[in-house]
């Protein structure tokens, strides 16, 4: 059976994993998003109760993601302040676990942040960064992992073009992201940096350049077309493991709005420095994904210059 122990909901494993059991812990959930209190209560589980299994957890996510979408907008500055706790938190727990969380439990929990960061940036929590991210230590490899989560799971809720918005989303989306580049938005790029710099791990690698061709699109160009993150950006564009990340961030780079002189002077500088570094060249040697990165970046350079030229 579903139960609450205390105020605390629980969800069996054995309940969770048979499916004559879907209806009735579907029919809990729906009635603990109902309660007024169902999202704190959730909170106090995943905080009080260490016993919890990841399915639990993600059903608790659940319940507080529903209260961010259906009812955070209009909480009281008491209820807003147990969701920033919480979040202080989660950091802390997620940085001191032995082991790093089902990848399901991480994605979640960035979604929940990016919600709260759409509700209240800038109006409400204009230090959101500040208060959560810039005060960490990038160099961890698990904070920079989570952060980064954070950044791809706000560009998906207020950037990401091919999700249908309503009029006043694309209005609130506009506030923020010019919000971002008065306040925050140079520490965002500096971090990008300071994690490819420090820390040496792929999939963190991978993330960092995700991200800047999730935000180059309309952020001030020379924070990413400057020596410091160029330099990095090629680099990984000459490793297996970071070659495809690093060429979606080149191309989001080139294709991004800019004066037509400035695009020109920069696609052929980075054309001159693929070159110089032997990355827009195959041999009979060149495996498939040097192929693939040499076909997207001389396919983009050349839709690029072609563009400028029939303006």
């Amino acid at each position: 059976m579903v139960s609450i122990n205390g105020n605390m909901p629980r969800f069996p494993v054995a309940a969770l994993n048979d499916p004559t059991k879907q209806a009735e812990i579907y029919r809990y959930l729906e009635t603990l998003k109902k309660d007024d209190s169902g999202w704190k209560k959730s909170i106090d589980a995943i905080i009080n109760n260490n016993a919890l299994s990841p399915e639990e957890h993600f059903l608790m996510l659940q319940v507080i993601e529903d209260f961010l979408q259906a009812r955070y907008h209009h909480a009281l500055p008491a209820d807003k302040q147990i969701m920033r706790d919480f979040f202080i938190y989660y950091i802390k727990k997620f940085q001191g676990l032995p082991e790093d969380p089902p990848i399901f439990l991480t994605n979640k929990m960035a979604q929940i942040f990016a919600l709260a960061f759409a509700a209240d940036f800038p109006d409400k929590w204009n230090t959101f960064f500040q208060d959560l991210f810039f005060s960490q230590n990038f160099v961890d490899r698990k904070i920079a992992f989570f952060y980064l989560k954070v950044l791809l799971a706000i560009d998906s809720e207020v950037v990401d073009r091919d999700i249908q918005r309503t009029k006043n989303e694309r209005e609130r989306n506009v506030k923020i992201k010019d919000a971002m580049r008065e306040i925050c938005i140079t520490q965002i790029a500096q971090s990008w940096t300071t994690i490819m710099n420090s820390v040496d791990n792929d999939t963190v690698q991978c993330l960092v350049l995700e991200s800047i061709a999730s935000y180059v699109d309309w952020i001030e160009v020379d924070l990413v077309a400057n020596d410091t993150v160029m330099a990095l950006v090629i680099d990984r564009l000459a490793r297996a493991s970071t070659s495809e990340a690093a060429t979606n961030a080149v191309c989001g780079l080139l294709q991004k709005g800019m004066p037509a002189d400035k695009k020109v002077g920069l696609t052929l500088t980075l054309m001159n420095v693929f070159r110089a570094n032997g990355l827009l060249s195959i041999t009979e040697s060149s495996d498939e994904d040097d192929i693939t990165r040499v076909g997207s970046l001389v396919n983009t350079l050349g839709l690029v210059l072609l563009d400028v030229y029939q303006k």
